[in-house]
């Protein structure tokens, strides 16, 4: 090296130079992890399938890996390339966000399609709000809305989905999330059930437990808040009933002896009709918080942050 003269240090991957490496092969190991399949990827690409299994031979060199594999449910990516693929996708976002042009958003002209996936209860919350005000502001956006399951975040990672909305615990460390509203167990019941009749009107911890219970759950397996709390006192009530669904419970009640567990704000408004009333649960449980999830490729998308903004915004300002 002459004196004086500064050479960079050259920048190397597993032993190689990162400035021998195509970096358009990452938008393609994206799309390739992503559709799991060298057809699906090349079409979400609008390149051709020859021009997809090229690239897909130039990463298994790359990689010194296979990346896709054949089995019998199909196409599957290895370990190593599954591990890769969040960081892939990091990447790839905040690229995008450093090269978009910095234009504003114009939700009145915008047209675009959202997914949402939410369970049916926080829909009944949130929704009606957010399509009220999108008809107002943003009248060309369309809403796609799911039920949210168990596969949610691995949908948001794969962009099968925009937004999560949902009571979620610890999210991975790529994903964004907002606290949307709070929410406390509460029992619905027929406001002439004989149990109440025959406790003046209350319902008791022994009342609760000699009656037979539906059960809402998003997985069909495990123990709710109540079924938790009651185990720590050694007891136990009959469950009859289990279903994912919010709406279902309060026909079911309405025209049987059973009694439900739902989230307050929803029981309050099921309690108008049919007959039914709202009990506090004859145990002590925590309050729990709806929030909403998004995940890092999204984040910086100015369509994307506007709803979300807006989504934010209306739990705040019409959630209480």
């Amino acid at each position: 090296m002459r004196p004086g003269f500064y050479q960079p240090p050259s920048r190397y991957i597993g032993g190689m130079n990162i400035r021998d490496v195509d970096l358009n092969l990452l938008v393609m190991l994206d799309a390739l992890l992503r559709e799991q399949s060298v057809t699906r990827a090349a079409r979400a690409m609008d390149i051709t399938q020859p021009a997809m299994s090229n690239a897909l031979k130039r990463l298994r060199k790359l990689l010194g890996d296979p990346v896709l594999v054949r089995t019998a449910r199909g196409m599957q990516p290895t370990a190593r390339a599954a591990q890769l693929h969040r960081p892939v996708r990091n990447v790839l976002a905040e690229m995008e966000a450093l090269i978009a042009p910095n234009r504003a958003f114009e939700p009145e002209t915008a047209e675009r399609l959202f997914t949402i996936l939410i369970t049916d209860y926080a829909a009944s919350i949130l929704m009606p709000h957010i399509v009220d005000v999108l008809e107002d502001e943003a009248p060309n956006i369309a809403l796609n809305i799911l039920s949210a399951g168990s596969d949610a975040i691995d949908q948001i990672e794969r962009g099968e989905a925009d937004f999560l909305v949902n009571e979620f615990g610890r999210l991975p460390a790529n994903f964004h999330q907002q606290r949307l509203w709070t929410d406390r167990l509460a029992c619905l019941i027929r406001a002439d059930h004989p149990a109440l009749a025959a406790a003046g009107g209350t319902l008791t911890l022994e009342a609760f437990l000699s009656q037979r219970h539906v059960l809402i759950t998003q997985t069909g397996v495990g123990l709710s808040r109540i079924d938790e709390a009651l185990a720590d006192r050694g007891l136990s009530r009959t469950i009859s009933v289990l279903t994912r669904h919010y709406q279902l419970p309060r026909e079911l009640i309405a025209h049987s002896d059973m009694i439900v567990a739902l989230p307050a704000r929803i029981a309050r408004y099921q309690a108008r009709h049919l007959g039914l009333v709202v009990q506090p649960p004859p145990i002590d449980l925590p309050g729990f918080e709806i929030g909403m999830a998004w995940g890092a490729l999204d984040h910086h998308d100015m369509a994307h942050r506007w709803l979300r903004e807006r989504i934010i915004a209306i739990a705040r300002e019409r959630i209480v």
